[in-house]
């Protein structure tokens, strides 16, 4: 990362993947039977220097931290915690869409699970299972290293179309 700074999201580029290959299906099947040893495989496993294996295990401590940082997101979303608390802790996207879902308070909502990949080095991919009395939610959270931490850079939440009307 460019001089201890944290990744700035907003300046990725994402395109469409070209028509022309094949379903994600077909990429899958050549790995799961028997080939001949010429045969190449459609997708080639490679994976480029510098990244880490995404099963290699994330530090404990780093658990911690991007567990007590996403229950902490679901306290302010339930109306238990003050937002102000995560100030220093989220990204100012975060920290607006926080803004406008604290509107509208869920006072059930609970978190229910949650799993961790490290894509990189500097950013820990959160998946979350949001409880909500008997019905589930989807909330997908990226964490990114910045000097003085790990800070939350991107929120994205699924919810009922009501919530999204009441918090505007």
């Amino acid at each position: 990362m460019g001089h201890g700074d944290c990744v700035d999201y907003r300046r990725l580029r994402l395109e469409r993947a070209p028509l022309a290959l094949a379903p994600a299906v077909r990429l899958v099947e050549p790995l799961l039977r028997e080939r001949a040893p010429s045969q190449q495989p459609l997708l080639p496993l490679v994976r480029p220097a510098g990244r880490p294996d995404p099963q290699q295990p994330i530090p404990d401590d780093v658990r911690l931290i991007v567990g007590g940082l996403t229950t902490a997101v679901v306290e302010v979303l339930r109306g238990s915690r003050p937002l102000g608390q995560l100030s220093g802790h989220t990204g100012a996207d975060v920290q607006r869409l926080l803004v406008q879902l604290r509107r509208s308070p869920s006072p059930t909502l609970r978190l229910a699970s949650l799993r961790l990949s490290q894509p990189n080095p500097d950013v820990i991919e959160a998946a979350a299972r949001l409880a909500l009395g008997t019905r589930s939610r989807a909330a997908a959270l990226c964490f990114a290293r910045c000097r003085d931490g790990w800070r939350l850079r991107a929120l994205q939440l699924a919810l009922d179309p009501g919530v999204i009307r009441a918090a505007g």
